[in-house]
């Protein structure tokens, strides 16, 4: 049986030059590790060790599939004007009306 650590170190190896990531399937894990069952606390401890490698790994909404993949090293300001909103576009200065 392998600990998270052990796992997460082989997905490293194995896939950290895919640059588009991977999926797995609960099948997957289970005859990769080595172990009868796994826990979301395993899945989390996978993601943790991996984050520390600059790759994330987190599940699917039903659990029926993991996904492994590179970490953005990009902050989201830094992207080109076209993509970015203007946080100043839905404000407006309030001006008092006058009345006649």
């Amino acid at each position: 049986m392998k600990s998270s650590k052990e796992f997460a170190a082989w997905l490293h190896d194995k896939f950290k030059d895919v640059p588009k990531g991977v999926y797995l399937t609960r099948e997957d894990i289970t005859r990769l590790s080595n172990r009868q069952h796994f826990s979301q606390e395993f899945v989390n401890d996978i993601h943790y060790e991996l984050t520390l490698k600059g790759m994330g790994f987190v599940s699917g909404y039903h659990r029926d599939k993991f996904y492994l993949f590179q970490l953005p090293d990009t902050y989201w300001r830094q992207q080109e004007e076209a993509h970015q909103e203007n946080h100043d576009a839905n404000v407006h200065m309030i001006t008092k009306q006058q009345t006649s």
